[in-house]
C-alpha cells in the first residue's frame, strides 16, 4: 500500500508543479519583488501538502534584518520547505546540476538561485562573489553548510563558503533547524512517507559576535544550534 500511495503522490507533486511553475514565471515578468516571492511561497507549501509534508514552525522568522541562512540537509524537499516558511526577498547557493531541467532551473533563475559547480574552487569564490551581492541588494541568502544530502539523517561536516560569505559581510548569520525531513524521504530511497516536518529558527549570530571567534569557533556554534534545532540532539 505505501509504494501505490507513494506513486499517487509523486504524480500529483509533479502536477502541482507543472501547472504552478509556469504561473510563478508568469509572475515574474512582473516588476518588483513582492508578488513572485509570495508566487513562489504558495507554490512551495501547495508541493509540499500534495506529497503528504505537514510543516509545523517553531519559532519566528525576523525580518529586521538582512540574514544570511544556514539550514541542515536532509532531503530534496529542503528547498521547498524554507522557501514555504520565509518572508521577505530570499535567494540560495545551489549545486549548478539541480539547475540543469528545464522548467526547474528556469524558475531557479528567475528567482536569482545562485548556481555553484561543486568541487571547483574557482566556481566556489565566483558563487560567494555573487551572493555577496545579493545580500548587499537586500536577499537573505540561503546556504546548506553540509553541501549535500546526508546519507544516515545525522549531520554532515560543514563546508566554511557560507562562513567566509558571513566575515566578507559582515552579515548576521540565522540558523535553521528541519526535523522529519529525512524521514519523510531519504536520499537512498524513492518512497514517501507522510507526516510532520518541524521547522525551528535558531538565535541569530551577529557580526560582532562571530567577528570575535575564529572560523572553527563560529562553525561549532552553528554546528551546535544545527544539531539542537534538527532534533539530533536534545537541547541543554
Amino acid at each position: 500500500m505505501e509504494i501505490f500511495t507513494s506513486i499517487y503522490r509523486w504524480v500529483m507533486g509533479f502536477a502541482v508543479f507543472a501547472i504552478g511553475g509556469p504561473l510563478l514565471m508568469i509572475l515574474t515578468l512582473f516588476p518588483g519583488d513582492g508578488l513572485h516571492y509570495r508566487g513562489a511561497r504558495i507554490l512551495s507549501r501547495a508541493i509540499l501538502w500534495t506529497l503528504g509534508a505537514r510543516i509545523r514552525v517553531e519559532g519566528t522568522f525576523p525580518t529586521d534584518q538582512t540574514y544570511i541562512l544556514m539550514a541542515n540537509h536532509a532531503s530534496f524537499i529542503d528547498p521547498f520547505i524554507i522557501a514555504a516558511v520565509m518572508k521577505g526577498k530570499c535567494t540560495g547557493v545551489m549545486a549548478e546540476e539541480s539547475m540543469k531541467y528545464p522548467l526547474w532551473g528556469a524558475l531557479l533563475r528567475r528567482l536569482r538561485v545562485i548556481p555553484i559547480r561543486r568541487r571547483s574552487r574557482d566556481s566556489a569564490r565566483s558563487s560567494i562573489k555573487v551572493a555577496e551581492d545579493r545580500l548587499q541588494a537586500g536577499y537573505n541568502v540561503v546556504i546548506l553548510p553540509e553541501g549535500t544530502r546526508t546519507l544516515d539523517g545525522k549531520l554532515g561536516l560543514l563546508k566554511k563558503g557560507g562562513f567566509h560569505l558571513a566575515v566578507n559581510t559582515g552579515s548576521p548569520i540565522l540558523v535553521i533547524g528541519i526535523e522529519g525531513a529525512f524521514r519523510f524521504k531519504r536520499k537512498t530511497s524513492w518512497r514517501l512517507r507522510p507526516g510532520p516536518i518541524i521547522v525551528r529558527f535558531g538565535t541569530a549570530i551577529q557580526a560582532e559576535d562571530y567577528q570575535r571567534m575564529s572560523m572553527a569557533e563560529v562553525m561549532e556554534v552553528v554546528r551546535g544550534q544545527l544539531e539542537v534545532l534538527s532534533g539530533e540532539t536534545a537541547s541543554v
